[in-house]
């Protein structure tokens, strides 16, 4: 995976993770000490598949932590909702996390479809049954 593709999986941007992978940033000439976020670094390591031990080998528990809690899944809901071991939504919503927050939230855009109605749906949007 090329590092543009690495940085839009994470949601940085391209320039932003140049500076992280190498460690500055050039301001007037000179070169800056860049250390990444937590949070950052953790989306950075999701991405590419780095796991929270190498993160804390490397001497980032902070960012450990972080990916830590990024992966692990919601508490189960009540036994009231009858998808809340759903493998198809779990699946998803896995999938759903892998993408940067500006995805995420395109995505669950377009599902809301706010004050569409199943009447008013379109023959090519018809939802299908289970």
């Amino acid at each position: 995976m090329s590092g543009r593709e690495a940085a839009r999986r994470s949601g940085v941007s391209d320039s932003r993770w140049r500076q992280i992978i190498h460690g500055y940033q050039t301001v007037s000439g000179n070169h800056v000490p860049v250390v990444a976020p937590a949070e950052t670094l953790a989306r950075m390591a999701q991405a590419t598949q780095v796991s929270a031990d190498e993160l804390r080998k490397a001497g980032r528990p902070d960012a450990a932590a972080e990916l830590d809690r990024l992966a692990v899944p919601p508490p189960s809901e009540s036994a009231s909702n009858p998808y809340a071991d759903d493998q198809h939504i779990n699946a998803i919503a896995a999938l759903l996390a892998t993408l940067p927050p500006e995805a995420q939230d395109e995505v669950l855009r377009r599902v809301n479809r706010p004050g569409l109605t199943r009447d008013q749906e379109g023959p090519g949007e018809r939802r299908r049954a289970g």
